[in-house]
């Protein structure tokens, strides 16, 4: 799956989607909440950009990680190849995350841009973002093929609900027409469990695998969903379940569509 975001500037756009197409992506996931950055008061407060900004914190943080100092200093240049032939923010020019979402992120993508986009890729195509039934119901309409039910990590709208606040009447609304992802908060196998029973098709993480692959690379990532495959496996046995298809909201002691 790629994860796309929808530039101002249109031929990075088709250039993205062709670099996905040669790549032999499966899905295009179009994200939809985040045309403008939220107020991440922690990237604020700790001066992360990308690449990189040396300032007298991160001078401090390289002098007591050496490795960090040594790779950053030695290792080929930081690049974005998906965006330095384009624009020279993230690559040649730091940038927080907040004002990259804020400038170059086109704020006023909509249903219409969705729709050409999914159009434009011919295949498997979501929606990353989705938080209510309305729009889980228009995504249906114009051609996804799936959703993800997500906040983004909590890291945009100040007291947005969880995605599985609102995970049952989403798939009560659309989950006999289009795959329904929940996302967020996941880092249990029994919270996969808990997604499945009340009705998602499948789950996905962000922080779940990034911290992993940040402190031990590929062996990192392995062992994190190393550890996810034998809690869901240990935990349908302890449920008495010996296949995903007989997870339900019985399952359930509270019923989150009431």
């Amino acid at each position: 799956m790629f994860q796309f975001y929808f530039h101002k500037d249109r031929g990075l756009n088709d250039a993205l989607l062709e670099r996905a197409r040669a790549a032999n992506f499966n899905v295009l996931a179009l994200t939809v909440d985040t045309i403008t950055g939220g107020n991440r008061e922690r990237d604020l407060r700790t001066g992360f950009t990308s690449p990189p900004k040396l300032t007298l914190d991160s001078l401090m943080s390289f002098a007591t990680h050496p490795a960090w100092a040594w790779n950053f200093l030695t290792k080929e240049k930081f690049d974005m190849p998906h965006l330095s032939g384009y624009v020279s923010q993230g690559t040649n020019l730091a940038v927080s995350v907040g004002d990259y979402f804020s400038t170059m992120l086109d704020q006023s993508m909509n249903w219409n841009d969705a729709e050409k986009l999914c159009s434009q890729w011919n295949g498997q195509f979501a929606l990353k973002g989705i938080m209510s039934v309305e729009d889980a119901k228009r995504a249906v309409d114009i051609g996804c093929t799936g959703i993800m039910v997500s906040n983004h990590g909590g890291r945009q709208l100040d007291g947005c609900r969880s995605p599985f606040d609102q995970l049952a009447e989403i798939c009560d609304a659309v989950g006999d027409k289009i795959d329904v992802i929940c996302e967020g908060g996941i880092q249990r196998g029994t919270h996969v469990l808990k997604a499945l029973s009340v009705g998602a098709k499948a789950c996905s993480g962000g922080r779940f695998y990034l911290f992993a692959l940040a402190a031990a690379g590929q062996a990192g990532v392995e062992r994190v969903l190393g550890n996810m495959r034998t809690e869901i496996e240990r935990d349908m046995k302890l449920m008495g379940v010996t296949k995903l298809d007989q997870l339900s909201r019985d399952n359930l002691r509270f019923h989150p569509s009431r």
